[in-house]
């Protein structure tokens, strides 16, 4: 099979350009070559914006000539640098006619759309989707390029748009890019570029949303109120100055001031802070000796980054570009080597500041997406798009969503270790609470519950719920009433809040229980999509047995089927209507989130059993019978163990002996559902498991 190379410059529009590129490879029968010197074809996606990316092509034209490869280029390419390569490579074809390039490189008769944005891409990486939403730009600015490569504003249609995001988050995308020249521009059939952004918002999934890049001329309160209310968008902002003088930004057909400006700049950090609470990273573009800049103009540059305190900067020395108005009209007046100084002082003043707020997250913890591995180190940028690394010995994090603790600050840069989580698990009437107790004290933790059954209010005997917290906080018990429903993903929701909650008070997150779903839903960082209940189904199913209900679910979900209470009904319905979307233990697992101790506590068959005669004869004893009788029922808790034996049965001695048999079948499907979990240590006492946790915290 033959094999191609990409060769990408310039920004993330021509990443995503690069993206349709290879589907269309893809569909001509090429097959993507790990080096260039493997590849029958080359492409190169160039950017003809800054000079620096066209003197890197002409550097690479020898080489292809040495390989004897067939070459295209493509991406923003001016009708000046064109003229400069004729002849030095095979075909320069035009990014817009993607949907005819088949027909110029094979026989192949292939149909793609005619707006070559809604070729659906082949990702270089399935966990960052950068999506266009428009081409071209109708701003001309004085220096730039762009208009120029990539003709006038077109619009893509918000539908398109919306399609392509949600296939991209069912392949497991976790940052969207929302791509534009000028996104404040957009306009689709009414839809402006704030509606689009709440729509892709509301799209189910776990992802974050960011987008560049905006104009400040056009920038409205409205998009400035979406941003906030959207609960996916992270609080990063490119919002490009290009530089704090009126003079230079008039030169530069930049029609805002510097202080319309920095009143935008203000609006939009004081409405994060009050609205959301956060702060929001704030970048920005400059360009330093453009034409007839005079000192006393780059001088109220160097002051809007001493007012300003940017996040980051993206400084860029001018030089102009042909067919643009600053290489017809203005003259390139400013010394190179001024050019540098001027550079120098604005990233000095721009270390300062950043390195000052960088010292701030000494200690917080993180929400970061990881995006490469190198060497010991991982990388990734965090919610707020800081960079973040880490070391873990943990095989493949990148494309997770992981939780790093900060130890260190540099000047651009934080470095820190992954969040550490303690698991205490355990089948029903193994010592978990007591024990859990007893270790956070020791550790500094906070106990979050992973019981099922605790969470609910008015059931504390047959729960078998602690009495005395000792001083203790624990998270999520006594949540909810009986009537209310309450699942897994809710589960994970709280438990994710609650954890958060504990670091942010620099303590340690235990979490307790026996509930083995409810436990894999953290260590295994499941995903839970959003499963409306399915009516026709339900009422399908009520009309089954619990026998048929089971044997149906089984064979959906094997390992489900493992653990599953096979009496509780209710519970039988809900995961046949969620395993023939999709199965939870298969489809949706991902790394963890933390660097887990997973304690299991082994008890003895018989002592085991021994404990649970006791613990239900002295449920009895404190008044269950009465717990029982108190509760609506409509409580779908009647259907559990401990409850359900009084409507079954009635005579109470066999009640009983029932809730004994069935606590310790419980017991049983709970050891076999944890003893599959290779990566828990078995431990039989409370020194056994201190030691164990003193190790891990080292």
């Amino acid at each position: 099979m033959k094999k191609y190379f990409l060769i990408i410059f310039g920004c993330q529009m021509n990443i995503a350009d690069a993206e349709r590129i290879a589907t269309i490879l893809r569909d001509l029968n090429y097959e993507k070559a790990s080096k260039m010197q493997d590849a029958d074809l080359i492409v190169v996606v160039a950017c003809s914006v800054r000079q620096s990316a066209v003197d890197r092509i002409f550097g690479l034209i020898p080489k292809f000539k040495k390989n004897k490869v067939k070459t295209i280029l493509t991406g923003c390419v001016l009708d000046f640098d064109k003229k400069k390569v004729e002849g030095k490579f095979d075909h320069i074809l035009d990014i817009k006619d993607l949907n005819n390039w088949h027909k110029i490189l094979s026989e192949k008769d292939l149909c793609y759309p005619k707006d070559y944005l809604n070729i659906y891409p082949e990702r270089r990486f399935n966990f960052i989707a950068n999506i266009p939403i428009s081409n071209g730009c109708e701003n001309f600015c004085t220096y730039c390029a762009v208009p120029y490569t990539r003709g006038p504003l077109k619009c893509r249609d918000y539908r398109e748009i919306i399609k392509e995001v949600k296939e991209a988050v069912l392949k497991g995308a976790k940052e969207i890019w929302l791509l534009g020249q000028n996104v404040n521009d957009y306009n689709s059939d009414g839809v402006d570029f704030p509606d689009l952004l709440k729509m892709v918002n509301n799209i189910q999934g776990k992802f974050w949303i960011r987008f560049t890049s905006p104009h400040p001329k056009n920038f409205s309160q409205k998009l400035i109120d979406v941003m906030i209310e959207s609960e996916k968008y992270g609080p990063y902002l490119n919002l490009p100055i290009q530089s704090g003088s009126d003079g230079v930004l008039k030169r530069m057909n930049r029609p805002y001031t510097y202080e319309k400006y920095k009143g935008l700049f203000l609006r939009i950090k004081k409405s994060f802070k009050e609205k959301r609470g956060e702060d929001i990273f704030i970048s920005t573009d400059v360009i330093v000796g453009f034409s007839g800049e005079t000192d006393k103009e780059f001088k109220e540059t160097e002051r809007a980054f001493k007012e300003l305190k940017f996040d980051m900067a993206y400084i860029n020395q001018f030089s102009t570009r042909p067919g643009t108005y600053a290489l017809l009209k203005m003259e390139d007046d400013v010394p190179k080597k001024e050019k540098k100084v001027r550079d120098k002082k604005l990233n000095q003043i721009l270390e300062k500041y950043v390195s000052a707020k960088n010292k701030k997250y000494v200690g917080r913890v993180l929400d970061v997406l990881v995006l490469e591995k190198n060497n010991d180190f991982y990388t990734g940028k965090s919610w707020d798009y800081k960079t973040v690394k880490f070391k873990s010995n943990k095989k493949d994090l990148v494309g997770q969503f992981v939780k790093i603790k900060i130890k260190k600050a540099f000047n651009f840069g934080l470095e820190g270790e992954l969040v550490k989580l303690i698991v205490l698990l355990g089948p029903t009437a193994s010592g978990k609470t007591d024990m859990a107790i007893e270790l956070a004290k020791d550790f500094n933790a906070e106990i979050i519950s992973a019981d099922s059954r605790l969470i609910y209010k008015k059931m504390d005997i047959g729960t078998a719920k602690p009495k005395d917290f000792k001083g203790i906080k624990h998270h999520l018990i006594d949540i909810i009433n009986p009537e209310d429903e309450y699942n897994v993903a809710l589960f994970k929701r709280d438990a994710q809040k609650a954890i958060n909650d504990i670091l942010k008070k620099g303590k340690t997150p235990f979490l307790v229980g026996g509930t083995g779903l409810y436990i894999s839903a953290i260590v295994n960082n499941i995903d839970f999509p959003e499963i409306k209940p399915d009516l026709k189904l339900r009422k399908e199913l009520e009309k089954k047995s619990d026998e048929e209900l089971f044997e149906i679910y089984k064979g959906l979900d094997k390992e489900g089927a493992e653990i599953i209470d096979k009496k509780n009904k209710r519970r039988l319905i809900r995961a046949i209507e969620v395993a023939q979307t999709r199965n939870f233990f298969k489809d949706t697992k991902n790394e963890p989130e933390f660097d887990i101790l997973e304690l299991g506590i082994e008890v003895q068959k018989e002592e085991l059993k021994k404990r649970i005669e006791k613990r239900v004869d002295e449920m009895v004893k404190e008044g269950l019978e009465r717990e029982v009788k108190s509760l609506s029922e409509k409580a779908p808790i009647l259907e559990t163990i401990g409850y359900r034996e009084w409507k079954e049965y009635n005579d109470l001695r066999e009640i009983i002996e029932r809730i004994k048999i069935n606590t310790f079948k419980f017991a049983k499907r709970q050891m076999t559902w944890f003893k599959r979990d290779k990566n828990i240590k078995w431990i039989k006492n409370y020194p056994e498991a201190k030691k164990e946790i003193k190790k891990f915290s080292k």
